[in-house]
Order: structure tokens, then sequence, then C-alpha cells
């Protein structure tokens, strides 16, 4: 799987650029690869909602 740093930076990013979407937005891509049965860039995708949801609860880890 993708290192967790540039997962981070990814939720970051999505976090920067949709704000309170960013969720939604990475739960769609989440959803795209699963009707794919893409299992890695699935995965890949959940854990990035997962840190969405980290950064959201504990603002200072995004920095």
């Amino acid at each position: 799987m993708d290192n967790e740093k540039e997962l981070k930076n990814l939720a970051i990013t999505l976090i920067s650029q949709y704000g309170d979407d960013a969720e939604a937005v990475a739960m769609l891509r989440a959803a795209e690869y699963a009707a794919e049965l893409n299992n890695k860039e699935w995965l890949k995708w959940e854990r990035v909602v997962s840190l969405i949801n980290e950064i959201d609860k504990n603002p200072d880890l995004d920095g």
C-alpha cells in the first residue's frame, strides 16, 4: 500500500481543495474503485477517508 505520509498529504490536499466536502469526495473515489473490484485502490481511498476524519477531529495533526 502507499506510504502513510503520502496518504496523509493526499487527505490534507483534499481538505484544502474541498473543505467540508473532502470526505465525500474521498468516499466517492473509494466507491468507484470498489465497483471496479480494484481492492488496492479501494483500500487506499478508504484509508484517506479515515485520515480526513482524524484530521477533522484533531486539526493540529494537519501541519
